[in-house]
């Protein structure tokens, strides 16, 4: 054999290893995160290895059936945020014959038309992919030509309809004309600027020492004396005003003592949390500090389903453990820990994880910890750093020492997790991010109990302000509100305004 037939051999056997390891991984099993296109956006890095959690078309589809199938898990996913935020442009606005015209320029029907994964050259702000002009597609020409319909818009370009305090996509919430009529010229403060379901939350009285001890004294309880601080803390939290004993998390569904000290644990799980904290479970899930715990996220796959996925029905299974051994399929992480986090961090947070713990001491209630002390000790941005000293820290500071009513003081948790009440309960929201991306949708929940409409607009629309934590008056002037008073009647008080 001369030489140069062994180097092609040699080469064409290094080609077939190479190919058929890396068509291993995608069609089979493994980690296939080498293989990414590009960087993943927002939360998605969260779950990249689980490709199948978007990508959910067979081997081999066509074009068209992966541009189908890929929207599906987008839907499936934001369904939550996209009717609490009433879309304003929901998919099936798309999908009427009439708007066929609209399909060759930004096809609507599809996410992935303004939103397209493993591009970081190309993503802007809320994970868009187009540029800032996208409007410009419907609102240009014939009857809806904007600049037409609308006097304030003639001199406006398409590269600001987009701009903080304008319009947003999907949610306008607080933006819509008959919500900016109904609460144009507010005074930028409220007379008694109070956050009512905040001040419902704080209106627990701190229990008595002398109660306390009064209370532990008549526990009785096989782990009571595991540890004095743990059960002082305890008494004094609303786990003991609801008669939530130690064994009730440390040794969930155990009721003798011999199944208590079979069952105990040291560290109980979050699924314990969860079992009654089922809204606060279920919200986390959706943020970005929990988005592994998200229901739709993808299974590891197997090597035999991935074989009969390809049309081989009954793989051997010498080849299955095989393939098992050496094309292991990664799970994400139950959690993910700070050090993954892609904003400013500060480098002695990166050894914690996104559990329930770091921001909530297992005993002990203190929720002022949980709405500022956690958020502070692991975010690092300008915006987290200037919250210590500024108005809202401020009127925390005198809440906490009794000069102001409860509901008064803004933490970060009044702003980034608001509560809300029902007819059952006061509950948090723990998706962190519910009302971060558009700002605007912090308005309706949070800054109109305090403040004016105008003056929330264009607060949220400084960017300096904002980063400042609020230390200030904005320097800018929306007038999206000036416009709609102009254009439209006062409307009739509604449920909606």
């Amino acid at each position: 054999m001369t030489r140069n037939r062994f180097l092609w051999i040699l080469w064409a056997l290094a080609t077939v290893l190479i190919a058929g390891s890396a068509l291993a991984r995608l069609y089979i099993a493994g980690d296939r995160t080498v293989l990414l296109p590009g960087q993943t956006a927002g939360a998605h890095h969260q779950l990249e290895i689980a490709c199948e959690t978007c990508h959910t078309s067979a081997p081999f589809a066509s074009a068209a059936k992966l541009r189908k199938d890929i929207n599906k898990p987008c839907v499936t996913c934001h369904k939550e945020d996209l009717k609490a935020g009433d879309d304003s442009h929901p998919l099936k606005k798309f999908t009427n014959p009439r708007m066929a015209a609209y399909w060759e320029k930004i096809d609507g029907r599809f996410c992935i038309s303004c939103h397209t994964e493993h591009q970081p050259e190309t993503t802007l702000p809320m994970m868009l992919t187009l540029q800032g002009d996208y409007c410009i597609a419907c609102h240009s020409e014939g009857e809806q030509d904007i600049r037409k319909d609308r006097e304030s818009h003639a001199e406006l370009t398409f590269d600001t309809c987009a701009g903080s305090g304008c319009h947003n996509y999907h949610d306008n919430r607080a933006l819509y004309e008959d919500f900016l009529v109904k609460h144009a010229g507010q005074p930028w403060l409220a007379e008694t600027p109070v956050h009512p379901v905040e001040a419902l939350a704080r209106t627990r009285p701190a229990p008595d020492p002398a109660a306390i001890e009064a209370y532990l004294a008549g526990v009785s309880t096989a782990d009571a004396a595991r540890s004095e601080t743990a059960a002082h803390d305890w008494a004094a939290s609303a786990h003991a005003g609801a008669d939530v004993g130690c064994a009730g998390c440390h040794a969930a569904g155990a009721e003798t003592d011999a199944q208590i000290a079979a069952a105990w644990t040291d560290t109980p799980a979050e699924t314990v949390c969860a079992t009654c904290h089922k809204g606060e479970a279920k919200t986390f899930a959706l943020g970005r500090h929990g988005t592994r715990r998200h229901p739709e996220i993808a299974e590891p796959r197997s090597a035999k389903s991935a074989l009969k996925k390809l049309g081989w029905k009954k793989p051997p299974e010498a080849l299955v453990s095989a393939l098992d051994a050496y094309l292991t399929d990664p799970a994400p992480p139950a959690a993910m820990s700070v050090a993954e986090g892609r904003v400013p961090l500060k480098p002695e947070a990166h050894g914690e994880t996104l559990t329930c713990s770091p921001c909530h001491a297992p005993h002990r209630q203190d929720l002022g910890f949980a709405a500022v002390g956690a958020c502070v000790s692991c975010h690092d941005d300008d915006h987290s750093r200037a919250y210590e000293g500024s108005p809202h820290h401020l009127l925390w500071q005198a809440e906490l020492a009794g000069d102001l009513p409860p509901g008064s003081g803004v933490t970060c948790a009044t702003c980034h997790m608001p509560k809300t009440k029902s007819a059952k309960a006061i509950t948090t929201n723990h998706n962190q991010n519910d009302t971060l991306r558009p700002n605007e949708k912090m308005i309706r929940p949070v800054c109109a109990e305090c403040h004016g409409l105008g003056f929330a607009i264009d607060a949220l629309a400084d960017p300096a302000l904002i980063a400042n934590n609020f230390s200030g008056q904005p320097d800018r002037h929306v007038e999206s509100i000036d416009w709609a008073v102009n254009r439209v009647e006062p409307p009739e008080q509604g449920t909606n305004q």
